[in-house]
């Protein structure tokens, strides 16, 4: 989902998460756990007043705080515009998600706490792959008519369908406007959950959903086999088939329109790869793959070469990025722009080598020829925040200590290799946490 997921990067055992999004065996859309019971004897209803002048009153959930976010969103939503009845459908009846299991959910998404091999193996699994080509033969007019109208191929479509809902068999079995109010009411980005909240009642309005639609939904409120948020949903969701309703969880046509105009939208180029995967010579200076962007010429110029593709790119004069995501023990690429729009779909640089890596099998071109180095210990958390922490004695920014390790602290454990003579690939290895320990106590 779009907007909402996580923004980190991943690359330790708990930071080098780098898995599936939807499950074929790994992952179940965040359970929020069954309803918290009434009390026996509720609290009276509260109410409040929208701009109109009309009052809304809910029966209590048992939790006061909730109570009183909820009479003050349908206040809120009122003044927006939205129809009473509809802002009464939406929120009435809905108890929070206990804040442990919401916290749960978010904080242990499969994405950040996998190794990247294991959730390679998952997410490019055999299984996935023969259904995903079935997917593809099924519904090739379909793939046809969208490609003939947007720009990304049919095999960065299927492959986020893939990735999604396992090809729509599992879509979700949370209640989105209540696992939405539950985070609005608990302060978790509390503006994006209510705008979320509008545009369900927007879409409701409308004719292109229904409530009911809305009930089978992922923890974040993800909805549909493409798993759209809902303000995705209102404002690049299609209605392929053109019967009044862009039905992301019935409608094939629907939810993989939507998917491709999402990807137009966000600036796919046509005819550009995603990235390519590349061998590198040795030796060869591992500090480059540190985000900078150089041109195809200019990778050429440093003794890179395709590892199994015809060529890097359709042009030299293409502007690329060397991503090592594990460092220099595993698979090295090239990532061109659209690598960039596949993120727009989820934000991070695990999800979309997923769709990457699944897309070029499904069009039938060949698995890495290098493989990942599995047997590598990672890091815990908690030797994750060590390293940033020392790290940031040292004086390379590693940023926040999170226990995340992003590019920040990449780039710092980067130059921390470069500075002592390491191969600088910016891979936290146990052996590396160890040499930065002892660094930093000397320091």
């Amino acid at each position: 989902m779009m907007s909402l997921r996580s923004m980190r990067w991943a690359v330790t055992g708990v930071a080098l998460g780098l898995a599936l999004a939807a499950c074929e065996s790994t992952k179940v859309a965040g359970n929020s756990g069954p309803p918290k019971s009434p009390p026996s004897s509720p609290a009276p209803p509260s109410s409040s007043e929208g701009a109109s002048g009309r009052a809304f009153s809910f029966a209590s959930s048992g939790d006061t705080s909730f109570d009183a976010w909820r009479t003050q969103f349908a206040a809120k939503a009122d003044g927006a515009g939205r129809n009473d009845a509809i802002i009464r459908s939406v929120l009435d009846g809905l108890v929070p998600v206990e804040q442990t299991v919401q916290t749960q959910s978010f904080d242990n998404q499969a994405e950040f706490v996998k190794p990247i091999w294991d959730y390679a193996k998952t997410a490019v699994s055999p299984t996935r792959i023969t259904n995903g080509q079935a997917k593809l033969a099924e519904n090739a007019a379909i793939f046809e008519a969208i490609e003939a109208s947007y720009a990304p191929p049919r095999e960065i479509v299927s492959a986020i369908w893939g990735m999604e809902t396992s090809y729509g068999s599992f879509i979700g079995k949370d209640d989105a406007p209540r696992v939405l109010a539950s985070q609005a009411a608990m302060g978790r980005r509390r503006d994006f959950n209510e705008g979320e909240l509008l545009a369900i009642m927007q879409l409701i309005e409308n004719g292109s959903a229904t409530r009911d639609q809305f009930r089978k939904a992922s923890f974040a409120g993800a909805v549909g086999q493409t798993q759209f948020m809902p303000s995705t949903l209102l404002q690049h969701g299609r209605d392929f088939d053109k019967d009044g309703h862009k039905d992301l969880w019935t409608n094939v046509g629907d939810a993989l329109a939507s998917a491709a105009n999402y990807l137009t939208n966000s600036g796919w180029k046509e005819g550009q790869p995603w990235a390519v995967e590349t061998r590198i010579p040795e030796p060869f200076d591992y500090s480059v793959g540190d985000g900078r962007k150089l041109s195809v010429a200019a990778w050429k110029g440093l003794g890179l070469t395709p590892a199994a593709a015809p060529e890097l790119a359709n042009s030299d004069a293409l502007q690329a990025e060397l991503f090592l995501p594990a460092g220099s023990y595993g698979p090295a690429f090239l990532l061109f722009d659209n690598f960039g729009v596949i993120k727009r779909y989820n934000n991070a640089d695990s999800y979309a080598l997923a769709v990457g890596l699944l897309a070029d099998r499904l069009a039938g071109r060949p698995d890495l020829s290098r493989p990942w180095p599995s047997d590598i210990v990672m890091l815990t958390q908690q030797q994750a925040k060590d390293l940033q922490t020392a790290l940031n004695k040292l004086n390379h920014s590693a940023g926040v200590v999170d226990g995340i390790i992003g590019r920040g602290t990449r780039s710092a454990l980067q130059k921390f290799q470069k500075e002592k003579g390491f191969v600088a690939d910016g891979f936290p290895t146990v052996a590396m946490l160890d040499a930065v320990l002892l660094a930093a106590n000397d320091a």
